[in-house]
């Protein structure tokens, strides 16, 4: 008995000990820069400050709350934060939907059919540099794809990331070009296992394909459908390359959205404590939308 005990210990601390190094490398990566970030959003932090300190030492002077409430008091960040539920309201309803039409579509057997699959799932691993730079070209007011076309059919030519009506639509259209093949996959693995004896008793009773959509289809991919939706909310929360590199957060300032205005924060005006403040107000916010998303799924779950 004592015997066992001493290898399951020697089990236990072995594995701790493979473990160390990786443990480390996460403390230091990520954990570290969380509290880091914490603490200097209570304080004023100067660039100087910052290249003179140590490692392990959080520069500046402690000014309390007076960090947040200077981005309380910012209209550009409460600004920010419409464009981002903007894109949002955008990119996540059509990104849902466009995925599943097409997880629908390949799930059919026909010629070709993993070759389309490919084709659709290769936007997803060009890089947010690139695929910003293809939209970009696209949609050039002057020699784009996209005015060509217009004018082709006698209509004038757009400035499509030149108007600030159309400059977030076009970041969003391009958002969900790149990632509606990785969220395919998603739902086609959802499809996939769901029993084909489900639609074959459905069209024994009569049921027509919305009726198959609406009663099988819809209802069996729904946790597949609320994992999406998380992982689309933080795309969402988090778009800052595509602003930056599209069109710098204009025009107007119509597509800053809060990561890319922390950016500018940080890292162009060197506000470092207020750059912390809007990381954390943006992560209560992500936090509070989570939580309500949740308790409405739950909800819905009891009455289902």
């Amino acid at each position: 008995m004592k015997m066992k005990m001493k290898m399951k210990v020697r089990t236990i601390v072995s594995g701790y000990i493979i473990l160390l190094p990786a443990l480390i490398v996460m403390l230091m990566f990520n954990f570290y820069p969380v509290i880091w970030s914490f603490l200097v959003s209570f304080k004023e932090t100067k660039a100087i400050d910052i290249k003179n300190s140590a490692l392990y030492e959080i520069p500046g002077v402690f000014v309390g709350i007076e960090n947040y409430q200077k981005v309380l008091d910012n209209d550009l960040f409460f600004k920010s934060i419409v464009n981002t539920g903007y894109f949002a309201i955008i990119f996540i309803p059509f990104t849902l939907l466009f995925s599943l039409l097409l997880a629908i579509y390949v799930n059919q057997k026909f010629k070709g059919v993993n070759f389309f699959r490919t084709i659709i799932f290769v936007p997803y691993i060009i890089s947010v540099i690139s695929s910003s730079l293809i939209f970009m070209t696209l949609f050039n007011t002057e020699a784009g794809f996209v005015n060509a076309t217009l004018e082709f059919f006698g209509i004038q030519g757009i400035s499509w990331l030149g108007d600030e009506r159309l400059a977030m639509p076009v970041i969003a259209l391009m958002s969900i070009w790149r990632r509606v093949g990785y969220f395919m996959l998603l739902y086609l693995a959802g499809l996939q296992n769901i029993p084909k004896s489900l639609y074959e008793a459905a069209q024994i009773d009569g049921a027509n394909w919305l009726d198959k959509f609406r009663n099988i289809t819809i209802p069996l991919l729904s946790k597949i459908t609320i994992v999406i939706m998380v992982l689309l909310l933080r795309d969402a929360l988090t778009i800052f390359q595509e602003v930056f590199v599209m069109t710098g957060g204009g025009p107007g300032n119509s597509t800053v959205t809060v990561p890319f205005l922390i950016y500018q924060e940080a890292f162009s005006y060197l506000r470092f404590g207020t750059a912390a403040a809007m990381s954390y107000i943006l992560f209560v916010i992500a936090v509070i939308v989570i939580l309500v998303q949740n308790k409405i799924i739950m909800r819905k779950g009891k009455v289902e």
